[in-house]
């Protein structure tokens, strides 16, 4: 990891040479490579390509692979080419960049669920696509798929302000229904084998928080809980193709998108109403062929719910 973050460093320096060519330019700092974060990245992407700036911007990429002091490393040499942009895909890698922020360089970020938690929401000079969970939502439709559901299980790293968020909401919402929750914390997805085994046999489903310490190992969950007859559920509807088998949330491939009209009404001179915003497309994604093997019936009214 450390040759790989030399590698980064050093052609980060040599990008400092080149990057004023452009009309203006981007700094992106990726926490760390899994399937929500890098749809969240290449929906931004591609949406800058679709407003026609591909050629106008330089981007400058950063991935902190999942270490808080690269995070912070990468934050501040960003911060130090005076970039038009940083871009933070993550709350862990937004919390880095805010804390280097100036008056020059606006701050945006993508696959952030509460936004106050981190002080956003007071602060100049930041825009963003935040994704709250509906997590009351997913419950919901999760009883009517699942009635005889009695306790539920959640995986999350305590560290991770938007996991801790969402297991508050999401223990008080089965309290609701008189659903024991079942909590086991991590510090990095090296606990996820011994974390899952605590769950299994104990609970009905598994709810996966948007967690990076749990989605990098959302491959060992997949096979552990599906090996278990255990359902995953979840708000992140690209984890679906992935193997779980329901989900209800944004889609961090269009939340990218999204962010990406947002800088270019601010590089066309337009002022944004909302400079916090959020999502715009939400998903509801069932894994049919997983339903068959776990023997789960979908009710006729729920499958007519499904997103495409």
């Amino acid at each position: 990891m450390k040759k790989i973050f030399q590698v980064y460093c050093l052609s980060l320096l040599m990008c400092i040479q080149i990057c004023y060519a452009y009309e203006k330019n981007i700094a992106i700092n990726q926490y760390v490579s899994h399937v929500a974060l890098d749809a969240a990245y290449h929906g931004f992407i591609d949406g800058i390509e679709k407003e026609g700036l591909k050629d106008k911007i330089k981007i400058i990429f950063g991935n902190a692979q999942g270490n808080l002091g690269n995070s912070i490393q990468i934050s501040k040499q960003h911060a130090s080419l005076m970039p038009d942009f940083m871009v933070s895909i993550s709350s862990l890698s937004t919390q880095t960049n805010y804390k280097v922020k100036n008056d020059k360089t606006i701050l945006a970020f993508l696959a952030v669920s509460d936004p106050n938690a981190l002080s956003l929401n007071d602060s100049k000079n930041i825009i963003g696509v935040t994704d709250n969970p509906p997590i009351v939502e997913l419950i919901e439709k999760t009883l009517l798929i699942l009635p005889k559901v009695k306790t539920i299980g959640v995986i999350y790293n305590s560290g991770e302000i938007n996991s801790v968020n969402a297991v508050e909401t999401l223990e008080k919402t089965l309290k609701l229904y008189s659903i024991a929750l079942k909590k086991v914390t991590i510090t990095n997805s090296n606990d996820i084998k011994n974390a899952m085994n605590k769950l299994i046999g104990m609970v009905e489903a598994i709810y996966l928080p948007q967690d990076n310490s749990v989605i990098s190992a959302l491959n060992n969950i997949v096979n552990i809980a599906n090996t278990n007859n255990v359902p995953l559920i979840a708000n992140d509807p690209t984890l679906v193709k992935e193997g779980i088998f329901m989900a209800l949330g944004s889609n961090y491939y269009e939340s990218g998108i999204q962010l990406a009209n947002m800088i270019a009404q601010i590089i066309d001179g337009t002022k944004l109403e909302q400079p916090i915003q959020q999502a715009k497309v939400k998903e509801f994604k069932i894994n049919f062929d997983l339903a068959k093997k776990l023997n789960i019936t979908i009710p006729e009214n729920t499958i007519g719910q499904v997103s495409p």
